[in-house]
């Protein structure tokens, strides 16, 4: 049996992978500040459109795909 170290590891564990060793309080806190952290990427965005251009939530959701978030 492999013991799984949370000692970081470049490349060998994926963001899924993490999900299915969080308790279901770990994984709501989770999705709760990754949602406040996105809300103010879009609001830094939608401010700063001279410097990021036009983006809708759309867009943004789209882009954050490629990036399995």
């Amino acid at each position: 049996d492999e013991t799984f170290s949370f000692k970081y590891s470049p490349g060998k564990l994926r963001g899924n992978q993490y999900k299915s060793m969080m308790t279901k309080e770990e994984l709501e806190e989770e999705q709760r500040v990754q949602r406040e952290q996105l809300a103010a990427i879009f609001r830094l965005m939608k401010e700063k459109s001279d410097t990021f251009g036009e983006m809708s939530e759309g867009d943004m959701k789209e882009q954050l795909k490629l990036y399995d978030i």
